[in-house]
């Protein structure tokens, strides 16, 4: 617990928390509400000052945002834009010079571009290098995930690319956060992906206490996973059927259905338009 020198220091130390009034600043100090008072208010001036220079900076960032996702947007989730980066990167083995392996170097240093989306949620990225920012964009926002480009070293120029263990690395390494499905859209190989998956699933399995990837309830429009929602029945008009949809990209059934399995079927076949079954009996008699 801090020491204060007196009750009106311990006073302003509350009151700059933002989460006492003045009444009750006053009631743990002793203080009178006047002197209070007093105290408060050029604290609570700077408060506000820094309150609007907050405002004005997030409205500034939401301007930006929006800027950026109408003239570079994601082309696979509508929330995102492109966010291109780029820096000295040291590569190790795994990658091939000219066809052959250098087998006298463990890795090269490089300055390769990407572009990726802005939504963190979002699998969108460039797999493959660029020259520059202008081309890592351009190709993002054209869905060119898959370009096939070379890394070039630094110091002597020479150009590398992927050996078939980097590729089969990259695809691991988004494995592990996504689904095939979605990784699939990034231009990869689909056998191989599915191959790897598959392998990637049956060595989890060795592990009771991991549990093996759930492909149920993959959105059918960005191939993330959906969620269950409670909806209200039509006919109790109770929040007691289900509907499907996905956080990620907003697609959802547009009815609710009175199970979770049907409302899942609808989903993931994307009959997102199609009424539940009781719904239709009911419509024909």
């Amino acid at each position: 617990m801090p020491r204060y020198h007196s009750r009106a220091e311990r006073a302003a130390d509350l009151l700059q928390s933002r989460r006492s009034t003045v009444e009750s600043v006053a009631k743990q100090t002793g203080l009178p509400v006047d002197i209070v008072r007093q105290i408060n208010e050029p604290i609570a001036k700077r408060l506000a000052e820094q309150d609007a220079v907050d405002a004005a900076e997030r409205s500034m960032r939401k301007a930006e945002a929006k800027i950026m996702r109408e003239q570079y947007p994601c082309p696979l989730c509508s929330t995102g834009h492109a966010e291109p980066h780029d820096c000295d990167t040291f590569l190790p083995l795994g990658f091939i010079h000219g066809g052959e392996r250098d087998g006298q170097m463990d890795g090269f240093w490089c300055h390769p571009y990407f572009c990726s989306c802005s939504n963190q949620r979002c699998i969108a990225c460039n797999i493959f290098p660029s020259k520059s920012r202008e081309e890592a964009v351009e190709r993002f926002c054209a869905g060119d995930f898959a370009h096939e480009d070379d890394f070039i070293e630094l110091k002597t120029g020479k150009r590398y690319h992927y050996s078939q263990y980097g590729i089969e690395q990259q695809i691991l390494r988004y494995l592990a956060h996504w689904s095939a499905e979605q990784v699939k859209r990034l231009g990869f190989d689909s056998k191989l992906v599915d191959t790897l998956a598959m392998q990637r699933t049956l060595d989890r399995m060795g592990d009771k206490y991991v549990d093996v990837f759930d492909t149920t309830l993959l959105c059918p429009n960005c191939g993330m996973k959906g969620e269950y929602r409670k909806a209200v029945s039509p006919i109790t008009h109770t929040k007691t059927w289900w509907r499907v949809g996905c956080p990620y990209c907003k697609t959802r059934t547009r009815y609710s259905f009175p199970s979770q399995r049907e409302a899942a079927e609808k989903f993931e076949s994307a009959q997102l338009d199609t009424k539940p079954s009781i719904l239709n009996e009911k419509s024909k008699l």
